[in-house]
C-alpha cells in the first residue's frame, strides 16, 4: 500500500513538473517522393512565452534545411536555406519552421521515409518529440515478406515460438507470405473449442512507441491452404489481435485486444483483408484481469499508452476447432493524418494523458 501510495505521489510530482514545461508534440508529416515539404516545428505552452526549437536527432534518409530569408519572410521561391547537419542546431525560419527534401531519384518504402527528434526552450526545455515522415501510403512499419519472414514467429502452439514458414511465391491476393500450421488441439471430450491456440507474433519493428498510428489502421492480409472453415467448426470468443504493454497500469501490464466477433464477416479461410481503426472507440476491448469482471472498451490514455509502449502484438491464425494452414500477408501500421491529442502527450510515451474518452460501438472493415 505504501508502495502504491508512492508511486503515485511520484505521478503528481511529475505532472506539476512537466506541467510548467513547453511541449514538443509528435508530428506525423506526409511526403510525397522526389519532393520537398515545409515543417513547422510551433511547440506548445500554457504561458505564452516565446518558443525556439532545437533539432536533437536528424532524418538518416532525406535531408533537413533551414528556410531561406526570403520565404522565411516573405514566402517567395525558394524555400530552402542552410541545410541542417548537425544536432543542436536552432531552427530559425519564421514560426520555427524547416524544409524536409526527399532525393530527387525517390521509390516510396512500405514503411516510413524516416523521423527525427526536436526540444522546445521557452527557455524551460520540453521533452523530445519525434516528426514521423511518411509517404502518401501513411504506412509506417510494414512486413511484405518481399525477402524473408522478417523476424515474425508462431506463438501457442507446441513450442513457446517457432518460426514461420516463408513461400517466395504468389497465391490470389498473397505475394511472398508466411504461414503456420495446427500443431497441437486442446479438445475437451465433451467437444468444444480448441483451448490451444496459436498466433503469428509481430518482430520488434512493429512494437516499442508507435503512439504516432492513433487514429489510423492496423491491416494486414489473411488467407488459408487447408482446413474446415464451416460456421460450426470455428472456435468461439477468439481475439483476431491481440496488444500487450508490459509498462502500462503502473507496470502491473495491460492486455488490449480486438474479438473476431468485432469484424464484419467471419474468417472463412479465403484471402480477406482486415483494417483495424486504431482508437477506443472502434471494438477494441481491456482484459480487466478479473474473471468476473466483463470485457470494456479501453479509455483514449489506455488506448494511447499502449500504443505507445506496445511489448507484444499477435495476430490470430488458430481459427477453427481442427488442423489448419493459415497465411499472413502485408501488415502494417498505417496513418495518413496525425491524430494524436496533446492531452495525452504529457510524456513522449503517453504516461501522463489527461485526455477523457467515451466508448461507441463499431465494427472495423474486411475485404476480400
Amino acid at each position: 500500500m505504501h508502495t502504491q501510495c508512492r508511486f503515485f505521489s511520484l505521478i503528481v510530482l511529475l505532472i506539476k513538473v512537466i506541467s510548467q514545461a513547453p511541449l514538443a508534440p509528435h508530428q506525423l508529416v506526409v511526403v510525397q517522393p522526389g519532393t520537398q515539404v515545409v515543417i513547422s516545428l510551433p511547440g506548445f505552452n500554457l504561458n505564452g512565452a516565446p518558443m525556439s526549437a532545437t533539432i536533437t536527432s536528424l532524418p538518416v534518409s532525406g535531408t533537413l534545411y533551414q528556410l531561406s530569408q526570403v520565404f522565411s519572410t516573405y514566402g517567395y521561391e525558394p524555400k530552402t536555406g542552410e541545410p541542417i547537419t548537425a544536432v543542436g542546431q536552432v531552427v530559425t525560419g519564421s514560426k520555427n519552421r524547416l524544409v524536409y527534401v526527399r532525393p530527387a531519384a525517390d521509390v516510396a518504402p512500405y514503411g516510413k521515409w524516416d523521423s527525427f527528434t526536436y526540444i522546445i526552450n521557452d527557455p524551460v526545455q520540453s521533452q523530445p518529440g519525434t516528426v514521423s515522415l511518411v509517404p502518401p501510403s501513411g504506412i509506417l512499419v510494414g512486413s511484405t515478406f518481399l525477402l524473408d519472414s522478417e523476424g515474425w514467429s508462431i506463438t501457442g502452439n507446441k513450442l513457446s515460438s517457432e518460426p514461420v514458414t516463408y513461400v517466395a511465391a504468389s497465391s490470389g491476393l498473397l505475394n511472398q507470405y508466411v504461414y503456420g500450421t495446427d500443431a497441437l488441439l486442446k479438445i475437451s471430450q465433451a467437444g468444444g473449442d480448441d483451448a490451444s491456440l496459436w498466433y503469428f507474433k509481430a518482430p520488434q519493428k512493429f512494437l516499442g512507441n508507435q503512439g504516432v498510428v492513433y487514429g489510423g489502421f492496423l491491416q494486414f492480409t489473411l488467407s488459408s491452404s487447408s482446413g474446415d472453415f464451416d460456421p460450426s467448426n470455428l472456435n468461439s470468443n477468439v481475439f483476431l489481435v491481440q496488444l500487450y504493454c508490459a509498462l502500462c497500469s503502473a507496470n502491473t501490464g495491460m492486455t488490449i485486444v480486438f474479438p473476431l466477433s468485432s469484424v464484419v464477416g467471419e474468417f472463412q479461410g479465403r484471402d480477406q483483408r482486415f483494417q483495424l481503426v486504431l482508437t477506443e472507440s472502434s471494438g477494441w476491448l481491456k482484459d480487466p484481469k478479473n474473471t468476473l469482471q466483463v470485457w470494456q472498451p479501453p479509455s483514449k490514455c489506455e488506448f494511447i499508452q499502449m500504443l505507445s509502449g506496445l511489448t507484444s502484438m499477435t495476430i490470430l491464425g488458430d481459427f477453427t476447432k481442427w488442423y489448419e494452414s493459415v497465411s499472413l500477408d502485408d501488415v502494417a501500421w498505417v496513418n495518413q493524418n496525425f491524430n494524436l491529442p496533446v492531452c495525452a502527450q504529457g510524456s513522449p510515451d503517453a504516461f501522463i494523458c489527461t485526455c477523457q474518452s467515451t466508448a461507441s460501438v463499431y465494427k472495423s472493415t474486411t475485404t476480400s
